[in-house]
């Protein structure tokens, strides 16, 4: 869903705003310990609040113009605008289920909110998110402090965070946060050759929240899919319906210590990708998943720590952050997909397994 991207930006910005001022040198009126200690004690109170911001990427894409309100009780609603005015969506978090419209194809969505979709969203404290940032960037940024400025009329602490290493999924970041809410008020986040801007033009603590912000009305006549935890798990299939699907397609064999565990599908009904779960000794080690690839598809550059290698004689890549590991290649008109599990498990020895894939 794309309206989880501004959100999720937020979010890992924040991170940024609450838990790299604990290592930022530069000159600030606080010292870094004040200014976090700061932030983590006032970081577990509920905000409640309305605002406007504007998202600008740096590549044809048009503006995202956005409202939101939330309330101190965590419920949100969204409207974003783009496509020069002619798409908007509306999304609504009324606590118990997430709901969007899509304007322009008179469609709409209706998911329960589990514990881990509310985190997913960034409705976690800034106490939690300072420390699972902190995890992520410790090591691999550079921290110092800019300017103090003045956004959407309020005075903010000027964050920059340097990427260390080009190969990392998370690239060079500012934030400009708000001294005395701590919310980000204005993000520049760079990962390969994508820049995007996000800044709140308007904010108001204040605001008159109505218990009808919070419901989503939609249209008589407009497509409705409501989706449950059991529609959205991976279904378990036999290998003859993975025939089925892809035809011909190439599969690791089982060994004395390599077992296949589980075969599951998950993806777009027109597009099923197909995951083989693999266990060395009983303790998981790596899923293959495969799909048909898709034609005409336009490819925006490779994420920075993304190196190419050759796998099975074909042209693929290898990626490596921290725990994340993954290989790819594409054969006979199916793309493969690896990602390691087991964080005593080399590439080598993968690769050793690719190699045996037989039809």
């Amino acid at each position: 869903m794309n309206w989880i991207k501004p959100l999720s930006g937020i979010s890992i910005l924040l991170f940024f705003a609450i838990g790299l001022a604990a290592c930022n040198t530069g000159e600030s009126k606080f010292s870094p310990q004040e200014v976090l200690n700061t932030a983590l004690q006032d970081a577990d109170q509920p905000l409640a609040y309305y605002g406007e911001y504007t998202i600008k990427m740096n590549d044809d894409s048009s503006d995202i113009e956005t409202k939101e309100w939330v309330a101190a009780d965590g419920k949100r609603r969204i409207e974003m605008t783009f496509g020069n005015g002619a798409e908007q969506t509306i999304t609504v978090n009324d606590g118990k289920h997430l709901s969007m419209y899509d304007k322009a194809t008179n469609t709409a969505m209706i998911a329960e909110i589990t514990e881990e979709d509310l985190n997913m969203l960034g409705q976690q404290s800034p106490r939690q998110q300072a420390e699972r940032m902190l995890e992520l960037i410790y090591d691999s940024h550079e921290l110092s402090t800019g300017s103090e400025e003045v956004i959407a009329g309020r005075a903010a602490y000027h964050i920059i965070a340097k990427a260390k290493d080009s190969k990392t999924l998370i690239g060079d970041q500012e934030i400009w946060i708000d001294k005395e809410t701590w919310i980000v008020l204005k993000s520049i986040s760079e990962s390969n050759e994508l820049t995007m801007t996000q800044e709140y033009t308007k904010i108001d603590f204040a605001p008159e929240l109505t218990d009808d912000l919070f419901v989503l009305k939609i249209p008589e006549g407009a497509a409705v899919e409501v989706i449950d935890e059991a529609s959205m798990a991976p279904k378990e299939v036999t290998v003859e319906e993975v025939q089925e699907a892809l035809g011909s397609y190439y599969q690791v064999p089982e060994t004395e210590e390599l077992k296949l565990s589980a075969i599951t599908v998950d993806g777009l009904e027109e597009r099923p990708e197909f995951s083989f779960d693999y266990t060395k000794n009983d303790i998981p080690a790596f899923s293959v998943t495969v799909f048909k690839e898709m034609p005409n598809v336009v490819s925006f550059g490779g994420i920075p720590n993304e190196e190419e290698i050759t796998i099975r004689g074909k042209k693929g890549t290898k990626t490596e952050s921290g725990n994340f590991r993954l290989l790819n290649w594409v054969e006979d008109g199916l793309r493969y997909s690896v990602i390691l599990q087991n964080p005593e498990l080399s590439f080598e020895e993968v690769e050793k397994y690719l190699n045996q894939m037989n039809k």
